[in-house]
């Protein structure tokens, strides 16, 4: 397991298959939610999306939806360390799954990429 330090200090947890690219940082930084909105970040893999939105500012609620375990549960950790209680970790597949459905401000995709 690998560990990035954000710009204000939030870190975030990686591994092999659950890293994040520049891509991801751009995607966070020009979907940067309002204080009291709430926000859901799709295809969320270790989290990073929320957590730049985190190391930002923003404290309003967020959910970070995953589909691999592995991504999942890195954010989770990553969330419990730091005890992040706004942000929220689901993992489930983003074409079931309901919670909450319709009840996001912003939502931020950052899907995989395959060659």
């Amino acid at each position: 397991m690998g560990v990035e330090i954000l710009d204000n200090g939030t870190r975030v947890l990686t591994a092999p298959g659950a890293a994040f690219g520049t891509d991801a940082l751009l995607l966070a930084r020009f979907a940067q939610p309002r204080q009291r909105e709430r926000a859901l970040d799709m295809c969320s893999g270790c989290g990073i999306v929320s957590l730049v939105w985190h190391d930002a500012g923003y404290r309003g609620p967020c959910t970070a939806l995953e589909l691999q375990p592995e991504g999942s549960a890195l954010l989770a950790a990553a969330v419990e360390e730091q005890q992040l209680t706004h942000i929220t970790p689901a993992c489930a597949d983003l074409r079931t799954w309901r919670q909450d459905e319709g009840q996001f401000d912003v939502c931020a995709c950052n899907p995989p990429y395959f060659t």
